[in-house]
């Protein structure tokens, strides 16, 4: 199939997959005499791992690392694929927590608005957003 094919299958730009073969993560596509790119069920399956990765939120390194583990893993690829898994866990807790706190500081500043103060032209919220701590 073409590159184009692939992307409607993988359902993606084909810019998406020339990103992916000019980070190395992509299987080599053979070539036609015209210089097309060919590709098959291998390109299919290994970009739709790439997109599922990068759907969780895996970095490119990071799929790097799981793309280069063979189909019959080993005991030191599980232990580099749960250390992969865990540091990405740690960091979207740390996200939740950083974005709950800029929810709680928006909700405070909001909450200090009066709406009868915005008739003298004064609003509360803007001035909180004005002060820099």
């Amino acid at each position: 199939m073409k590159i184009g094919e692939l992307a409607t299958l993988a359902g993606c730009q084909v810019e998406t997959i020339r990103f992916y073969e000019a980070q190395k993560l992509m299987i080599p596509a053979e070539r036609t005499s015209s210089n097309y790119r060919i590709y098959g069920p291998a390109h299919l399956e290994r970009l739709r791992f790439i997109r599922h990765c990068r759907s969780l939120g895996l970095s490119l390194d990071e799929i790097r690392v799981l793309i280069g583990f063979s189909s019959d893993v080993d005991m030191d690829q599980i232990h580099k694929a749960h250390h992969i898994v865990d540091d990405h866990l740690t960091a979207i807790d740390e996200k939740i927590q950083e974005l709950n706190h800029l929810k709680k500081e928006l909700f405070r500043l909001k909450k200090q608005c009066k709406s009868h103060d915005h008739e003298q032209g004064h609003c509360a919220l803007i001035d909180g957003l004005r002060s820099v701590k």
